[in-house]
């Protein structure tokens, strides 16, 4: 039994694989890594509820890249992952983004976002109410002010698959997947020693990182520090139409924050709860009364045929949520030099997950950023209570 790993990554699911991927694909780290994670089902994790898409729809030129990053990702995938030839179908769906514009301030808004994506290269482009309708036929425009839309790079995919190609590859490259729970971390001075183990063992660690989702502050609480990361419930609801659309189904944002796609056969949907509260982090509770108050009465507000719906399925879900700026947390801290943090991605971490595991590994190995330049979504901004705010969040 090994007691000693050079990193070790404290969550197994998409981002702690995402670190472990990149850290044994990178010839120029020659160090161990383990994953520890009590729960290898993933069953509670949010990686395996998550909506699984991807977007170049920012306001901040850096989650712009950090997605583009992504795309680029997804695009080469299997190659990317594959292991002796093989590699988990991701079945990727590019429908694009369309976000609906309630009046002038928010075409105002979304105007002013487009130029930093146009500047970015995303090219997403201003529609009227009559060119929304023109695309999407079956819409009802009388109550927007116009709409903006992504290209089709923008889309969906299978999130389980996503991440079991980073695992199985990380597996592949030699990292351990342990299970087990830390329950605490000894440092010495500013660094890190090691983690010990629900089980009992003690492991001794170069680096520690915390990829533990919405136990982010937990993990952080064991070395002193603190994250304004938390847990908010969201469900997705998956429902059928009675009426076909014939027409693409982009994942649609409603001025009401409920947004909805075309999910195969069906449609998936979700919102944003009323009153959106800090949850206990076993709670995975499906909100069924959402659907009925909130999300259908919104959806058929915007495509009519959607009056006549019901629903297939449906689950709990939790976003890690950063309470400060709704933007992740990377980097350390001058308090504990090896700790290392990957946090608060407030519903975007699988998408944001290529880039991010890139970064962590690139820290860790050459002690700067090489690939994307995140140093504005650092701990520092934590520490010193300065927002950096991103503007498009679902």
């Amino acid at each position: 039994m090994v007691d000693s790993y050079d990193v070790i990554c404290i969550g197994g699911a998409a981002i702690g694989s995402a670190v472990a991927y990149n850290l044994t694909e990178n010839p120029d780290f020659d160090g161990t890594v383990a994953v520890i994670e009590p729960d290898p089902s993933y069953d509670l994790a949010q990686t395996s509820r998550a909506q699984n898409s991807i977007r170049e729809q920012f306001s901040q030129p850096v989650n712009i890249a950090i997605s583009q990053y992504g795309l680029d990702f997804i695009e080469n995938f299997h190659e990317n992952t594959q292991v002796e030839g093989e590699s988990p179908e991701l079945n990727y769906r590019g429908t694009g983004y369309l976000f609906l514009a309630r009046d002038d301030d928010d075409l105002e808004n979304f105007e002013a976002q487009m130029k930093v994506q146009h500047e970015c290269g995303a090219m997403t482009r201003m529609l009227t109410p009559e060119e929304t309708l023109a695309e999407f036929p079956y819409m009802d425009v009388s109550e927007i002010a116009g709409s903006r839309m992504g290209t089709m790079k923008e889309g969906s995919f299978d999130g389980w698959a996503f991440f079991q190609g980073y695992r199985q590859r990380a597996i592949h490259n030699g990292a351990d997947y342990i299970k087990d729970r830390v329950v605490d971390i000894n440092t010495d001075g500013t660094a890190v020693t090691g983690v010990v183990l629900e089980s009992g063992r003690k492991i001794a660690a170069g680096h520690v990182v915390n990829a533990a989702g919405p136990r982010a502050k937990v993990i952080a609480g064991m070395v002193g520090l603190d994250v304004p990361v938390e847990p908010r419930a969201r469900t997705s609801f998956v429902f059928d139409c009675r009426t076909k659309i014939e027409h693409n189904v982009p994942l649609t944002i409603t001025p009401e924050g409920v947004h909805f796609r075309r999910e195969q056969h069906h449609y998936m949907t979700g919102g944003v709860p009323n009153p959106d509260v800090a949850i206990e982090y076993d709670d995975w509770e499906i909100r069924h009364d959402e659907f009925e108050e909130q999300i259908w009465p919104t959806v058929a507000k915007y495509v009519p045929v959607f009056d006549q719906i019901h629903k297939v399925t449906s689950w709990g879900g939790q976003y890690a949520y950063n309470t400060l700026d709704h933007n992740l947390i990377i980097g350390n801290s001058p308090e504990m030099t090896n700790f290392w943090f990957a946090n608060g991605f407030s519903g975007h971490g699988l998408q944001q997950g290529p880039a991010v595991g890139r970064a962590v590994n690139e820290l860790i190995t050459y002690g700067e950023f090489r690939t994307i330049d995140m140093s504005v979504l650092s701990y520092e901004r934590i520490a010193k209570n300065e927002p950096f705010y991103e503007n498009v969040v679902i």
